[in-house]
This record gives C-alpha cells, structure tokens and sequence, in this order.
C-alpha cells in the first residue's frame, strides 16, 4: 500500500518512538506490516529510539499484518460505495460487517484468520519478551480478539466504540494462564 504518513502521522510515529523510549518499554522485535505508512512509522519511532541511546530492536516486516483489502472497493468512503455500488452496500448490510467480502477483497474473518498465524509464531517466541506490532486498525481490533478469545458480538461492541486511532498503544500482559488487556487505544503519549 503506498500511502504515506501525514505530518500529523510523523508527528504521531515520532510521539511513539519517544514513548517507546522509556527503559520499560523498549521492544525485544519488532514486526511490522509492508505498508508504506507502518514502515515510515517505524522509521520514526526508530530514530527516537536511537536518539536517546536505546538499542535497536530487530524487525519483521510480515505481510499477514496488512489492513484489509477491500477490493474493488479499495479507497471508497462508506457514501460512495453506497451511490456506485448499492448492490455490494446491500449485501455487506444483510452479511454483517464481519462476513462481507467486497469484491476481489477480503472479509474481516480472513483478517483474523491470517492474524492467528501470525499470533501462533508471535506467541510461541520465547526468546523476545517485549514485542512491537507496527499495523492498522483492523490488525489491533482482531489480535484482540484472538488474544483476549473474545466472540464476534463482543469485536463488534469494542469496534461500535471506536477502533485504535493512529498513533495509539494497545498492550497485553502475560499471565499465567494467558495474556490480559493492559491497555487499549492509548494516546496520552501523543502531542496535541
């Protein structure tokens, strides 16, 4: 995907980076979606690592974290699909959001079903304890619901509120029996 951060974007990537920074926080790896705009808001995050003498983590760019293709319907608001497309408005409507598969795209149950393998070689890491996910959206909603074995109603009710915006933290905390939720959509690192 070439679609580049915004200055507000790198603002937000070198926000992250300086977050990141903290002796606590700093990443064991790294893995990292092959979009343009996740790559450049590693980059930035990056430099802040390096300006404030942390180490350098290692990087995965691992094309299972891409945001969703949404096909035909590739880069088309919501009101426009609706106007050009009614059919696929229709159809996305009767299958729920979950389920749709735009044309030649994907639905939201094959973003989670490429995720878990992700999660799988993630999870099954002993060596790296700290791990970076540089996504999307989508990406951080259905890796909840993977982590945290949430169901479809209970994804649907977090998305109704708001999905992760730009520049925002989501972390998990190991435990004994799993991984626990210890923040979602974090932005108090973000400058106005």
């Amino acid at each position: 995907m070439k679609i580049a951060l915004t200055g507000l974007g790198r603002r937000q990537a070198a926000d992250v980076g300086r977050w990141l920074s903290a002796p606590d926080r700093v990443p064991d790896i790294v893995w990292c979606s092959p979009y343009l705009r996740a790559g450049q808001t590693w980059s930035l995050a990056r430099r802040e690592l390096i300006a404030t003498g942390r180490r350098v983590p290692c990087v995965r760019v691992d094309a299972r974290l891409r945001d969703r293709h949404r096909g035909l319907l590739h880069h088309l608001p919501p009101a426009e699909v609706r106007e050009r497309f009614p059919e696929e408005a229709g159809r996305e409507e009767r299958e729920g959001m979950l389920r749709y598969r735009p044309p030649d795209g994907e639905s939201f149950m094959d973003v989670a079903a490429r995720l878990r393998t992700v999660w799988q070689d993630i999870s099954g890491d002993m060596v790296h304890q700290r791990v970076l996910v540089v996504a999307h959206d989508a990406v951080v909603l259905f890796l909840r619901q993977i982590i945290e074995e949430l169901s479809g109603d209970e994804i649907m009710r977090i998305a109704s509120t708001g999905l992760a915006g730009n520049g925002s933290v989501t972390t998990w905390e190991r435990q004994e029996d799993g991984f626990r939720l210890a923040s979602y959509d974090f932005r108090d690192h973000l400058g106005v």
